[in-house]
Formats: C-alpha cells, structure tokens, sequence
C-alpha cells in the first residue's frame, strides 16, 4: 500500500518572436510573471510547484546526509563525495553540500510562498474551492522545514531580493517546530488518505524534534530508547487506518516532471552505491561499472541478529529504491510507525510486551523470524538494528548514528563526524558570499 504523490512544476515557456529588425522588442503572450502565478487560476500549479521544489531538495540534500553516514559511500571520481564519505560535513566549499543549499533554500521558500499565496485565495474569496490546496500546500511546507531541520546545521530564510540571517545552530529547533506547525494545518485541513499521510509526516517531524534535542549542542552516543511524544497518538491513527499493510507516503519522480538526483547519481553515474556492510556490490550483479540495473539480484551481507541469515528488510529497501533517476522517496511510512511505538515502549511509554509486538510486526513484513525480549540479542540492539533497516535511504540515519554512537569506518579521525557528534549540513558558499549577513558586507 504505497501513496506516491507527483506534481508538475511551473514552467516557464519562452518563445521569442522576430519583430523587425530588433530582436529586443519582443511582445511575448507566454511570458509568466509573478502576478500570473499569484491569480486563481493558478492556485493548483502553486500547490504543485511547491511539491515539485520540495521533491528535487530532498532527492539532493538525503545523498548529502546518505553518503557522511553509513548508508553510502563513494565509489567514483569526484572528490566532494569523497571528504562527505570521510566525515569532513563542515566544509560550506564542498561542492555538493554547496550546490544543495540553494535548491533546499528554494524549496523552502517556495513552500511558504505557496501557503501565501493560497491562503490569501481562501480569504478574499471563501468557499472559492482552495481550501484542498492550502491544505497541501501546507504539508508540502511542512515537509520542506522538516527536511531542512533534520539535516541542516544552520539555515538562511531570504525572500528574493532580501537576505535573511541565519538563524543559528542552537535555534534549528525553531525550524522543526515551524514545520510541526504547518503539519499541524495541514493534518486539521485534510480528511481520508490525505490526512493519513499529513499525520504520518508529522509523526515523523515530531519524533525528529525530540532526536534533535539529543544530538545538540553535542551527542554524547550514550542515548537509549526514547520517548516520541505526541508522535505515539499520530503513529497509532496511522496504523489504525493502514491495518497490517506495508504503507509508504511517498515522493515521486518522473520524465513528464523531473528526475530524483540521488537516484541518479548512485543508479546511472554510479558515483556514490549503497554502503558495503548492507550488500555485496561484487555479487549483487552490478557488473564493472558499479551501478544496479533492473533485474539484478541483490546480494544481501548484513545480518539479522536473530537467525544470523542476510536481513530480509535490506533487499525490500533497495528493491524499492530501482535502478533508474525515477525512483520515489519514502517520507513515512507504516513501518517508521511501527519504530516510533516500539521506541516510546522501551523508553517506559508502554509494556515490554508491546515492544516485542511492533518489532514483531514489522519483522512480519519481510518474513522474519519473531524476536523474543530477554534473549541473546538486547532490546535496545534489535531497535537499532530494525531502525537502520527500516529507514533505509529516508535521510534519518546520520542523526541516529550521533544519538547511539555509531561511527562509520570510513570517518577520519580529524572529520567533523568524529570530532563534533551532532553536526550536520552547513550553509554553502554560494550563499556565504551573496548574502550580507554573512559575507561581511553589511546589510
């Protein structure tokens, strides 16, 4: 049971028509200008453009996180991944952190731009037909300053023209609470699926808010089980809703609207694969050249700590992953669900029993053996081990590494990820050097 959600992006069509001798005195029908956008009829396309931002940042800013923690690693040329896949995450000149920033910039602007411009609708004209999508254009924010709080060290809101000044690494929490907050909207606006998905989102956001908390100003890896919070009533409605059902709310990719970046990079560039404790490259049919492709086998080396065989979970994630630029991106899901309960139960917010129960259902859904609290594998080592697997490639594993210690074998011992547990993506270069808040300059 999986809902994928697509949107078009707003285009702009330029068509250049001769008038005279002068290419410049061009009178252009097609032209788009902020205030076509901003007109009714446009509501839907802003609602659609805010998800087509949000789903090309994300698809860029979870390789970032994916390949500094022990999900990916760097396999080809280009040296940016290379210090990523080392642990060096504090350098804004990297490449790739710095061609991020502006596309998560972006989206988040264009998140809050569309709950604008959408709400402005609903007021001037009520019962106009945009409530729906405010409402969307509220989850889509939502899921815009999630993404930047989880990943993000620090973070600029500019408004075109108008520089923002960071916001500091000590009020990132902000930004997280800001994001519960549209989810919030969004879970009252909405009703059937839709709201199922925006409360699954926000279970996500609300359970990411408590991590942060844990991992800043520094992560001491000695964390054990906690309690998710509000996250618990979000989770259970989720899977009250789904039933048994393996359910992902996810973000989709296409060539009628764009390609996922990370998608690309790992299943046509093979620049960066996924990491070499969790499958066998040499075995998983990926041939000379690194990359999977359809049809492939995928030789599975991570063991389940119960039976000791390949773990079932990993196959199912990397089979969804595919093969090609147009995989789609899970931003929650049944089994994240399942996590969050099962966490909150062995932190004290519910019985031993029900841990075993949730760990127990999602081991169901690849066909694993039961566990059995109290045995040979410890309680919290089977959360850690199903959490990893369970959320694989959903950009959560680098916090979770800081919250239990876990450092990636490829981690210098110099990097940033070693010295500084807790650390995450800072703001790019490209942004240091044009805003005045942050160049020196002035304001």
């Amino acid at each position: 049971m999986t809902r994928t959600i697509k949107g078009s992006s707003l285009a702009v069509m330029a068509v250049f028509a001769l008038s005279g001798c002068n290419l410049l005195d061009v009178d252009n029908p097609n032209s788009l200008t902020e205030e076509s956008v901003q007109l009714p009829a446009a509501a839907n396309g802003v609602a659609n453009g805010a998800l087509r931002k949000v789903a090309d940042a994300v698809s860029e800013v979870w390789q970032t996180t994916g390949v500094a923690s022990d999900e990916f690693f760097w396999t080809g040329s280009r040296d940016g991944w290379n210090t990523l896949d080392q642990g060096h995450i504090n350098e804004p000149r990297n490449e790739f952190i710095d061609a991020v920033f502006p596309e998560l910039g972006t989206a988040v602007w264009m998140g809050q731009y569309a709950v604008d411009v959408l709400n402005e609708h609903v007021a001037t004209t009520p019962g106009g037909g945009f409530e729906g999508d405010l409402a969307r254009a509220y989850l889509f924010n939502g899921i815009a300053l999630m993404v930047a709080g989880e990943t993000q060290e620090d973070m600029t809101f500019s408004n075109k023209m108008e520089d923002g000044p960071p916001v500091g690494p000590e009020n990132m929490a902000g930004v997280l609470d800001n994001a519960i907050a549209n989810l919030n909207e969004a879970v009252s606006r909405l009703s059937g699926d839709a709201q199922r998905d925006a409360r699954a989102v926000r279970a996500r956001a609300i359970m990411s808010r408590a991590i942060w908390d844990e991992i800043n100003p520094s992560a001491d890896g000695a964390t054990g089980a906690m309690d998710f919070g509000a996250a618990v009533a979000d989770a259970e409605a989720v899977l009250d809703d789904v039933g048994t059902a393996d359910y992902r709310y996810e973000i989709g990719f296409s060539s009628s609207a764009s390609s996922c970046s990370m998608c690309d990079w790992i299943n046509n560039r093979g620049e960066n694969q996924v990491n070499d404790d969790l499958i066998d490259l040499t075995t998983s049919g990926t041939g000379a050249d690194g990359r999977m492709t359809e049809g492939d086998s995928v030789n599975v080396i991570l063991e389940d700590p119960v039976t000791g065989d390949p773990d079932a979970t990993v196959k199912t994630f990397v089979d969804n992953f595919g093969t090609d630029q147009y995989g789609n991106l899970t931003m929650a899901s049944a089994r994240l669900m399942r996590l969050i309960l099962a966490e909150s139960a062995l932190a004290g917010a519910a019985t031993a029993e029900d841990f075993e129960t949730h760990i127990n259902a999602l081991r169901a859904l690849d066909g694993k053996d039961a566990f059995t609290s109290g045995g040979a594998v410890s309680d919290l080592d089977m959360l850690m081990h199903e959490r990893r697997v369970n959320t694989l490639f959903m950009g959560l594993r680098l916090p979770d590494m800081y919250r239990w210690g876990v450092v990636d074998s490829r981690w210098q011992s110099t990097s940033t990820a070693r010295t500084s547990p807790g650390h995450l993506m800072p703001i790019g270069i490209v942004e240091i050097r044009a805003n005045c808040h942050l160049n020196g300059q002035g304001c």
